[in-house]
């Protein structure tokens, strides 16, 4: 999934006029405006999917043109966080209290049809991952948005109903209109009539679900190649060579507090990213190496090479996966894909693994069958388990020295055949199945791409049926076989 920054969450709020704080944006690449809002006001760097960034000194109060002008010239030159879009100039406002509200969606399953799921809190602000006691957690029909009324009557009793009810009815038409993933705002402040304005927002949309008319609003502002890193770039040539599913890392360019656990993370989905800042965003004692979104339904081929990025970021001592709990890939299939990866990584990282949707039962069954064989500590957690307990064993996990080890040999020669998308070589040992019965990979591919030439003793692809990408048959052959079968997942080369 993609993020929008805070400026166009703005826009899409806006129109269907949901009330805001008055702001401006300050494009990096424009002239500077001849009128700006008169100080006292906040600046902020408008980087898409960027966290907390008020402690990476991304968000600062300015109380006279000074300091205004001297904060723009800082935050609108390229820094330690890579360059901004351009950065929002927004008043100050004086508030009375402040409230939280986000959209997400449930993708259901064969009780229920997918429908969003409005979260909202009379307490705002940083920190509201420590207040889950106040947070009201109302289902919605995408096809029959509720009213203003609907919505008073489900959260029950509470002070300033009116302008709440009237607020989140724009705040769901929003997200249902656009189609987004996620839509949050954070905090909403509440002034002393009574009013409401969104004082910070976000959202996160399916590239596929925009619509052409909205292309312009969603598209994403160009991107300096020497601002990304190597790995950045490692995942761009993977969405390049694997278009499906989403796969997007960005490292955080700011360095670690003294003291801090530095956590690598792998999120899926734009409900994962949210539960995961919700749980971090006041904490002092985690250090998020980078934003991540594994998401979409992407291969496991897909997943298997994001998380390789991941795992090569130098200071990790651990690594965290989780999505909101209704993830839209198959678990068993990524679950093959960190099996995979943390036996293949030359640095592979104590994992913390939160399975949330299809198959997820198998997942969890999978990576308990192959813990003793990693060379790192592995933690699963049910999906209704929330990100805060997962954060806790993080000091347990998390390694203090790097691990580094010399990981299985790759397969080498000429594959006994490839696919192109998802892209990969196949190798098959007939050396090591001396049967004549097919081996049980054969069996296990859930799309039957797979057959097997008794007389050639050979394994081969059928005519029409297509690779999903999804690892079955190497887990099969390495848990049921004799390693018969072996994938092969080149990584792209970089500058």
């Amino acid at each position: 999934m993609s993020a929008l920054p805070e400026y166009k969450t703005r826009v899409l709020l806006d129109n269907e006029g949901v009330p805001l704080v008055a702001g401006e944006f300050v494009a990096a690449e424009a002239e500077m405006p001849g009128q700006l809002p008169e100080p006292p006001v906040y600046i902020k760097a408008q980087i898409p999917g960027a966290t907390s960034r008020a402690a990476q000194g991304l968000v600062r109060r300015c109380d006279s043109k000074e300091q205004l002008e001297s904060g723009l010239k800082q935050l609108l030159a390229p820094g330690s966080w890579g360059q901004a879009e351009g950065v929002l100039v927004a008043n100050a406002v004086n508030m009375k209290g402040e409230y939280y509200a986000a959209c997400m969606l449930d993708f259901g399953n064969a009780e229920k049809l997918p429908h969003g799921v409005l979260l909202f809190s009379t307490e705002g602000g940083s920190g509201v991952e420590e207040r889950t006691a106040s947070l009201h957690k109302i289902p919605f029909s995408l096809l029959n948005l509720p009213s203003a009324d609907d919505i008073v009557a489900k959260l029950g009793k509470v002070d300033n109903a009116q302008a709440i009810g009237k607020f989140l009815e724009g705040f769901i038409k929003t997200y249902a209109r656009y189609k987004l993933t996620v839509l949050e705002a954070n905090p909403i402040g509440v002034l002393e009539d009574g009013s409401l304005q969104v004082v910070d927002c976000r959202a996160e949309f399916e590239k596929h679900a925009v619509g052409k008319k909205d292309a312009e609003l969603f598209a994403a502002a160009p991107v300096a190649k020497d601002d990304k890193t190597r790995l950045e770039r490692l995942v761009d040539k993977v969405n390049e060579g694997d278009p499906a599913g989403t796969g997007f890392i960005r490292e955080n360019r700011e360095p670690a507090p003294e003291g801090a656990w530095r956590v690598a993370t792998n999120l899926c989905g734009g409900g994962g990213k949210m539960l995961w800042e919700m749980t971090t965003g006041a904490r002092k004692d985690i250090y998020t190496m980078n934003e991540s979104d594994t998401s979409g339904g992407l291969s496991a081929f897909k997943s298997y090479r994001v998380l390789r990025a991941i795992l090569e970021m130098e200071g990790s001592q651990v690594l965290l996966l989780t999505g909101s709990g209704m993830g839209f890939q198959n678990q068993y299939h990524l679950a093959a894909a960190m099996w995979k990866g943390l036996r293949e990584s030359p640095t592979p990282l104590p994992a913390l693994l939160r399975f949330g949707g299809t198959d997820e039962d198998k997942g969890r069954e999978l990576i308990a069958k192959v813990a003793p064989s990693l060379p790192v500590p592995v933690k699963t957690y049910l999906p209704h388990v929330f990100p805060n307990a997962m954060v806790d064993d993080v000091a347990e996990l998390a390694a203090t020295e790097r691990v580094k080890v010399t990981p299985e040999p790759q397969p080498e020669g000429e594959p006994t055949f490839s696919v192109d998308v998802p892209p990969g070589d196949f190798y098959f040992y007939p050396d090591k199945w001396d049967k004549d019965e097919a081996p049980p990979c054969v069996g296990a591919c859930p799309n039957n791409f797979l057959s097997w030439n008794a007389e050639k003793r050979t394994i081969e692809t059928v005519e029409g049926a297509r690779c999903i990408g999804c690892l079955v048959c190497e887990v099969v052959s390495l848990l049921e076989g004799n390693g018969e079968l072996r994938i092969k997942l080149d990584l792209p080369e970089v500058d």
